[in-house]
């Protein structure tokens, strides 16, 4: 399924990526269509294919305290992933003498109106997509067999390998298992993407303010 749901966002973001011509809208529709690919597969998947419930992928019992749980958990998986970063920094430059290339997450080349739709599908697609994808169903598939640490950290890893770089990648390893485990403890997806869009929103914000 993990598959499947990457190949449905490659084939709905292809054609989008031959005919938008604007760098800038293009990059917005193609992060956008692809989050909504990974929802919607797996919403599929679930519904359809193995015909059970939503509630499946962790239907919240209490809305109200899983989006505190998750807003208070975003924040926290921040400063983790600022931690992260500095001792991937740190390590990479004690070896190689000079600091790491720092990847550009969201191009420079989308402003204005392209920028303020981007941070919409960053902060609200993004969770909405990956959660499921990465929490709602591998999570949960991995914990059916396994126990909590050893899935979390497996899917941890799938989930920082989407997000390309190696110095991405190993700042983001962290905030994949910490979502995992406030997906554990709350059992609930909501929760999870609260805490997966205030991380978004931190960053985001913090991206654009560093532009001015």
């Amino acid at each position: 399924m993990f598959v499947v749901a990457v190949l449905v966002a490659v084939l709905v973001d292809a054609p989008l990526a031959a005919v938008v011509h604007s760098r800038a809208l293009r990059f917005v529709l193609i992060t956008a269509t692809g989050e909504l690919a990974f929802g919607i597969a797996v919403l599929f998947w679930v519904r359809v294919v193995h015909q059970t419930g939503i509630g499946a992928v962790g239907a919240p019992r209490t809305p109200f305290r899983d989006l505190g749980a998750g807003l208070v958990g975003g924040a926290a998986l921040t400063g983790v992933a600022l931690a992260a970063g500095l001792v991937v920094v740190t390590v990479y430059t004690a070896i190689t003498g000079h600091a790491p290339h720092e990847p550009d997450q969201i191009p420079r080349y989308v402003r204005g109106v392209a920028l303020a739709l981007a941070g919409i599908a960053v902060v609200l697609g993004a969770p909405f997509g990956e959660e499921l994808l990465f929490r709602g169903f591998l999570y949960n598939s991995l914990r059916r067999r396994w126990a909590v640490w050893p899935s979390a950290i497996l899917s941890g890893i799938l989930f920082a390998l989407l997000h390309g770089s190696p110095v991405l990648i190993l700042a983001i390893l962290p905030v994949g298992i910490g979502l995992a485990l406030i997906y554990e403890w709350r059992q609930s997806i909501l929760a999870s993407m609260a805490a997966h869009a205030t991380f978004n929103l931190i960053g985001f914000v913090t991206i654009v303010l560093s532009r001015r």
